[in-house]
């Protein structure tokens, strides 16, 4: 039975036993103030009763009830006042009930309200006070006031005074224990509800957002993270819950004087109630998008300061240090969720990586030049070689400059193969096959939901070659939209996916490849100047083939070796006419059309001698005889005929034999005749 110091009468006693048992049921504190309003508006007869959550630390108030946080009740306005000077204040330092017959009459601050409402009002607040220690550590702590208020005067008695001081003392346990077991559900919702593998930072909130609003009712929170540029740090929204808040105006003020500098300094929760927090230089900003109250509680991950979670309200004095301590605890579960699920994205995002390096490596290893194919001993092939060697260990950027076909892959893969990065990745990008519309998404990236149909995020090339080499094949077909981020990539080491806002920092090399005269696309304006500079750091010229016929000799024996041994044929020479063919030849598309060449040539050979149709290149022998011969030009096909007439001379016309032309030319009788009526030679002349 519950015994009443003040009040022992059956009905009183009565009374506070039910109040008590009704409450002790209550899922939570909104649910104990609903409780406890509709007890004492049925015991007393009062027009309005309320519940405020008292924070010792801050001295101050926080309305709990719903007449208190009710825009359009005076008791939400009186819900504001800073607690100076008021009755509650009054009442927590008094430690017992306070009765005033008429607000408006009163010293209180909350009487010049009552009076500007345009009635008088009798109220009677108690402390809920709970004894905490023992001996000598014994102490009182109130955690909460109570009223009850009516528009006549007067309107309570003493007795009903006593009354009150007795429940509160005796209901005081039990508002304790109604929010340890609500902060104990909240917490183990929290944790329920993340389960790594099927939350990501972004959905984090949208997960826990009406967990939160159940025990620290507000109107908007954010989660942000910290971040550090060019200015110093600085923070930016991951999510938004509620309303939305445009972070750039907060821009004009020192990141060092404002509320999340302070929780980034401290590693602790900063309160914020609309009262007395001038020492923040945003607040104002802040109050004139109607935001009055905020809790800001630090998040770590592996210990390292990651960001803050913030939690607004548009009503001054809303959160309580109950709140900021739940708040607190709260956060500690975030900064664990999102431990986890940065380490398991890390982790899939490693998985992903590998996925796709091993299907690019397949592909490259299907298609790629094999490293020995950039051989010659030519002076000017010399000179590019020795230029590699020199650049290949630095880690600088490189643009790599000829024409279609020289071998441009073939120094941008030495050059990696050289470097310090020949472990990691060379990831290759051919600028001119992708459309205009997709370049963007294939060197950056793309978030989900970035445009139509990106169902899924991918991961950029950019992304992909991460501490490896990145080959800018044809990068003189980028747009020049995208150049400008291009641009960023390379001076800053840092990118953002389309439709995404996180900034990923890399460290990538670049080297570049083009076949067209940048510096005229520059002049035309349709490259930009910066990148082209910032692209020609060390340039590297390779020489067509024509200003390199020494090494041609070598490059046919090593593709004849190559194609021979892919066709199961034994070829074990070319012939000298042939040889001086192919070393007179233009070779309009260089070392590629020269391997196209010598492959066909092998796969149509039968013999121990390359079959060389000279008739096919179709091009035009360039003047081997140096600058002072005749600018005279013949075909191909001229240069066989009149080597077959010159071997036909020698061998008096005679074709078949041992010691005839066909043996000579190392040809079947029927193919030197077809060839010879090809080429319309009939006999040779003169015999």
């Amino acid at each position: 039975m519950l015994k009443c110091p003040h009040m022992g009468t059956p009905d009183n006693t009565r009374f506070l036993l039910q109040v008590v048992r009704a409450l002790i049921g209550s899922t939570g504190l909104r649910d104990f103030a609903r409780g406890l309003d509709r007890a004492l508006a049925s015991r007393f007869r009062c027009d309005a009763a309320g519940l405020y959550l008292y924070s010792q630390a801050t001295d101050m108030f926080s309305p709990v009830s719903d007449i208190l946080v009710d825009p359009t009740s005076v008791g939400y306005h009186i819900g504001q006042l800073p607690s100076a000077g008021t009755m509650k204040e009054a009442a927590v330092r008094a430690g017992t009930a306070l009765l005033c017959d008429d607000l408006r009459a009163s010293s209180w601050t909350e009487g010049a309200l009552v009076s500007k409402a345009g009635y008088p009002s009798s109220v009677v607040m108690a402390p809920l006070v709970l004894d905490t220690g023992v001996g000598e550590a014994k102490a009182r702590r109130t955690i909460a006031i109570m009223l009850m208020a009516t528009k006549s005067r007067p309107a309570f008695t003493e007795d009903d005074r006593v009354l009150m001081d007795a429940l509160a003392a005796h209901i005081a346990p039990v508002l304790q224990t109604v929010l340890a077991s609500e902060e104990r559900d909240a917490l183990m919702a929290i944790a329920t509800r993340v389960v790594v593998g099927t939350v990501t930072v972004e959905s984090l909130m949208p997960a826990l957002d009406d967990v939160i609003q159940k025990v620290i009712p507000h109107d908007s929170t954010c989660l942000a993270r910290f971040t550090i540029g060019p200015e110093g740090p600085w923070f930016e929204p991951i999510h938004f819950g509620g309303e939305v808040f445009d972070f750039a105006p907060l821009r004009r003020y020192p990141f060092e004087r404002m509320a999340p500098a302070e929780v980034l300094a401290t590693g602790r929760p900063v309160l914020i109630t609309g009262h007395g927090h001038e020492r923040f230089p945003e607040a104002p900003y802040f109050e004139s998008l109607g935001l009055f109250s905020a809790i800001l509680c630090p998040l770590r991950v592996s210990g390292t300061p990651y960001g803050f979670l913030a939690i607004g309200s548009h009503r001054r004095n809303a959160f309580s240090e109950r709140d900021r301590v739940l708040a607190e605890q709260i956060s500690h579960h975030l900064s664990q969720a999102l431990s986890n699920i940065l380490a398991y994205e890390e982790i899939r995002r490693l998985k992903d990586q590998l996925e796709r390096e091993n299907v690019y490596l397949k592909e490259e290893i299907g298609s790629s030049l094999d490293f020995k194919e950039l051989v010659g001993d030519s002076p000017a092939l010399q000179k590019t070689l020795k230029a590699i060697e020199q650049v290949a260990a630095t880690g600088t950027t490189v643009l790599v400059m000829g024409e279609t076909g020289t071998g441009k892959e073939l120094v941008a893969r030495a050059i990696h193969q050289f470097s310090l990065r020949k472990d990691k990745p060379l990831i290759k990008v051919n600028c001119a096959a992708l459309p205009p519309s997709l370049i963007e998404s294939e060197l950056f990236g793309h978030e989900k939901g970035a445009f139509s149909g990106a169902t899924a995020r991918r991961i950029g090339r950019f992304e992909l070659a991460d501490q490896g080499t990145i080959f800018l094949d044809e990068v003189g077909e980028i747009p020049l939209d995208i150049q400008v981020k291009l641009l960023r990539v390379l001076e800053m080491q840092e990118l953002e996916r389309v439709g995404g806002s996180q900034t990923l920092t890399l460290n990538v090399r670049v080297i570049a490849a083009t076949n067209t005269d940048l510096e005229q696309a520059v002049k035309a304006g349709t490259f930009r100047a910066d990148l082209y500079y910032r692209l020609k750091v060390f340039p590297i010229h390779v020489p067509p083939l024509r200003e390199r016929r020494e090494g041609i000799p070598t490059l046919a024996r090593y593709f004849v070796k190559k194609y021979a041994a892919r066709h199961g044929k034994k070829i074990t020479r070319i012939g000298s006419a042939a040889m001086q063919a192919l070393t007179t030849y233009a070779w309009p598309g260089n070392v590629r059309e020269l391997e196209h060449v010598i492959e066909r040539a092998v796969i149509l050979t039968q013999g121990p001698v390359l079959n060389l149709h000279l008739d096919e290149l179709n091009g035009e022998i360039a003047d081997a005889q140096g600058p002072g011969a005749s600018a005279a030009q013949q075909t191909l096909a001229e240069v066989e005929r009149a080597h077959i007439l010159e071997v036909l001379t020698q061998t008096n016309g005679v074709v078949a034999g041992k010691h005839g032309a066909a043996a000579r030319l190392h040809m079947k009788r029927s193919t030197l005749q077809h060839r010879m009526k090809k080429l319309g030679i009939a006999r040779p002349p003169g015999l």
